[in-house]
């Protein structure tokens, strides 16, 4: 018998419901075409010359891939976050009191 897993969560409240998310991989579809394109666009722009001359420094191009995947994935996280998305729906709907829009809120 397998044991299924519960589906990953969509939204978040606490930092381990994020984690879980992160580690059963919600965010790695969006952050790896993120850390794909900067990646490669950092490797290039600093090691490009070193690549080409064949003695890439593979902790540094490791480095330039991860920080950007890392990035995005924290990106996805807090726009998921439930507070924040409970309070962008408040600011959008229609028959919100203007007072809902201040910046105190933020």
């Amino acid at each position: 018998m397998s044991k299924t897993r519960p589906p990953t969560p969509t939204t978040w409240i606490s930092y381990r419901q994020a984690v879980r998310m992160f580690l059963r991989g919600a965010t790695v579809p969006t952050a790896s075409c993120i850390a794909a394109v900067v990646g490669t666009w950092l490797s290039l722009l600093n090691q490009g010359s070193l690549i080409f001359d064949g003695r890439p420094p593979w902790a540094k191009l490791a480095l330039n891939y991860a920080t950007p995947f890392l990035v995005a994935s924290l990106g996805y996280l807090a726009a998921r976050r439930r507070s924040n998305i409970e309070r962008l729906v408040t600011l959008l709907r229609p028959d919100a009191p203007a007072a809902a829009a201040t910046t105190d809120d933020i």
